[in-house]
Parts: structure tokens; C-alpha cells; sequence
């Protein structure tokens, strides 16, 4: 374990893809999981003594009040930075609530206590530790589905296969009364987490938070059959946003243009930015009602901002090539451009950027 955190310390100095944010995060649990050996190894030495410790009621309640603590973090690498302050509150308030049950239990004898023999006797509360861990368990599962949701199927097998291993572990030892320490399990269920979620952000364009073009690439590779059709989507008029108000005005631009696509992605489908203002949308087992639904739904979002896109979208017939559906979308797309480029030119040439 020690080995593990070690090299998971290490691989954060390197690791490219990864915000200081994720990186404090990440130092944070290998930090807990050090301390959370130390405090059960410490709470093992305490069982052997002939008389009872006041240490080992303390560590024992530091060992009930850690392990939440740890999933608090994890749940922080794919919460959203903008979190705000009452919705941290809320869900720490299980965690503040219990603190006090914890460590007052060797007097009030409700959760657990321990005899002047050292021998440990359970009180009307002494479920209450585990029920604790697996309501932060159910949220951490709950919040990892919510963020994969759009990735594709080979992601969210992925991302459920390193979660629930350590949890599933962890119930099997307390339904077995097993005495294991599981900081060991969860240090390689956060390594193999942490290099999934490396290769994740890998794929992710950082601008605009949408899959990359390595990801599109990619997830054609592996889940091509369910397609069913794509969509293309072009930013009108990037190039003179940026020439005459500067890349940052651009950059603003096409975080909206991510924000909108995103937003009124059907389920089902999965928003790619291919290139500067370029975006494809990859439809699984949607109709086509589906598809020019979506894209009225967008171009009603765009109408709230300054910005406009033009659309294109083909179905893909069997055995089609994805390549030729692109290929059919992107002409559309063309001429949905070709249009809007027309009706600038009506107006006198010079696109005009609502505030």
C-alpha cells in the first residue's frame, strides 16, 4: 500500500493533464489513507493491552470518522469546482452530526465501548458507523453515474468496475466481521482510479469540458454498432470574432457554444469538439425525429446568447460507414452555412455579435 501511494504521489508531479485543483485533491486522500493506516495499525496495538486505553476508544472513533471523509474527497475529482458552500455543508452534515456520537460513545455507551478489561462491547448504535459509510457510498456511486453519463458505455464499465470493487470488498469484511484494515483496498481502487480518470481528462478538449477529437476517434473504434446517425456543428463567424475582439472573446465564445451543445444533447447522444469550431455529435439509437429535435433545441438556446451554428445532420443506413454519414452531415452543414453567410451579406457584410 505504501508503495502504492508512493507512486501515486510521484505520478502527480508528472501528470500533465491534471489541475492543480485535481492535484491538491489527490494529495489530500493519499494524506487520509496514510493516516487512516497509521490510526487502525495504532487501534490493532491497543487490542493487545491487558488494560483498557483511553487510545483505543479515540482511535476507534477517528477510524469511524475517516472513512467518510475519503469519499468527501473522491466525490470533489468530478464535482463541479463551482460548488457552493451550502451544498458542502449539506452533505458533510451526516459526518458533523456522528462526530460527536463517536467519540462521547465510551461514556454514553451508544455506538461502541470498551470494558476496563479492553474488551469491545457494542452499543444500540453500533450499525450506525457502516450505515454512515454506505449513505456516502450511494452518493459517491450515484454522482459517478451522473458524470459518466454521457461518456461512452466502455467509460462508465470502466469507471463502476474500479467504484464498486472496494465498496463490495468493504461489505463483504463487515459482513463477515472480518478485522482488515482497508485502506490497502482502496489505495488500489484510487490508483486505478486515478489512471482511469487521467486517460479520461486525456480525452477531454479542456476549453470546452466536450470529448476531444482523440476521444471521437476512439469511441468510434469501440462502439460504432449502435450508431445511428451524426450530427455537424460549425460556429458561425469565429474567425472575425477573434480577429476584431481577440481570442478571448473566441475562447468565450466557444465555451457557450460547449455549454449549449452539451446542455441539449438528447440522451443517447455524445457532443465531440473535432477542431477549433468544429463540433460532431454521435447518435446512438436515436431516431431521426430525435436528431431534428435536438437541433431546434439548440438553435432556440443559441437565440438567448450572441452566438449562432449552423447545423447538419444525416442518418446512417446499415452497413454505412460513419466516415460517409460525417461526410453527408458536414455537406448539409455547408449549406446551412452557405445560407447564414448570405443573410450577412444582406445586411451589409459585417456579422453583428448581440451582447
Amino acid at each position: 500500500m505504501l508503495y502504492e501511494l508512493v507512486g501515486l504521489a510521484v505520478l502527480l508531479e508528472i501528470s500533465a493533464h491534471l489541475s492543480s485543483r485535481l492535484r491538491r485533491l489527490t494529495r489530500t486522500i493519499v494524506l487520509l489513507l496514510l493516516a487512516e493506516s497509521l490510526l487502525f495499525s495504532l487501534e490493532q496495538w491497543t487490542q493487545s493491552f491487558p488494560q483498557l486505553s483511553l487510545a483505543r476508544p479515540l482511535l476507534t472513533a477517528s477510524l469511524y470518522s475517516i472513512y467518510p471523509v475519503v469519499l468527501v474527497v473522491l466525490m470533489f475529482i468530478t464535482a463541479p469546482e463551482q460548488r457552493t458552500r451550502w451544498k458542502l455543508l449539506l452533505l458533510l452534515t451526516p459526518w458533523l452530526l456522528s462526530l460527536p456520537l463517536f467519540y462521547s460513545s465510551q461514556w454514553t455507551h451508544l455506538v461502541c465501548w470498551f470494558t476496563e478489561e479492553n474488551k469491545y462491547q457494542g452499543g444500540p448504535l453500533s450499525s450506525w458507523p457502516y450505515l454512515l459509510f454506505g449513505l456516502y457510498s450511494l452518493v459517491f456511486l450515484i454522482q459517478n453515474l451522473l458524470y459518466f453519463r454521457r461518456a461512452p458505455r466502455i467509460n462508465r464499465v470502466a469507471a463502476w468496475f474500479i467504484v464498486l470493487g472496494p465498496l463490495l470488498g468493504a461489505a463483504l469484511y463487515m459482513i463477515f466481521e472480518v478485522e482488515q484494515d482497508y485502506s490497502a483496498m482502496f489505495t488500489s481502487a484510487i490508483l486505478l482510479y486515478y489512471v482511469f480518470f487521467y486517460i479520461h481528462l486525456a480525452k477531454i478538449d479542456p476549453l470546452t469540458g466536450l470529448l476531444n477529437r482523440q476521444g471521437y476517434y476512439q469511441d468510434l473504434s469501440t462502439d460504432e454498432k449502435d450508431i445511428t446517425g451524426v450530427i455537424s456543428v460549425d460556429m458561425n463567424e469565429l474567425k472575425y470574432l477573434n480577429d476584431n475582439f481577440g481570442h478571448e472573446a473566441g475562447d468565450k465564445a466557444l465555451k457557450v457554444i460547449g455549454d449549449v451543445l452539451k446542455k441539449d444533447c438528447a440522451k443517447g447522444g455524445v457532443v465531440y469538439r473535432v477542431g477549433g469550431d468544429e463540433f460532431v455529435i454521435v447518435c446512438h439509437r436515436l431516431s431521426e425525429e430525435a436528431h431534428r429535435t435536438m437541433i431546434e433545441n439548440m438553435r432556440e438556446s443559441f437565440a438567448k446568447t450572441p452566438y449562432t451554428c449552423a447545423f447538419g445532420y444525416a442518418m446512417r443506413s446499415p452497413g454505412e460507414s460513419i466516415d460517409a454519414v460525417l461526410s453527408a452531415a458536414d455537406a448539409k452543414m455547408f449549406e446551412d452555412k452557405a445560407a447564414f453567410k448570405n443573410e450577412i451579406l444582406t445586411r451589409g457584410g459585417t456579422p453583428h455579435f448581440r451582447d
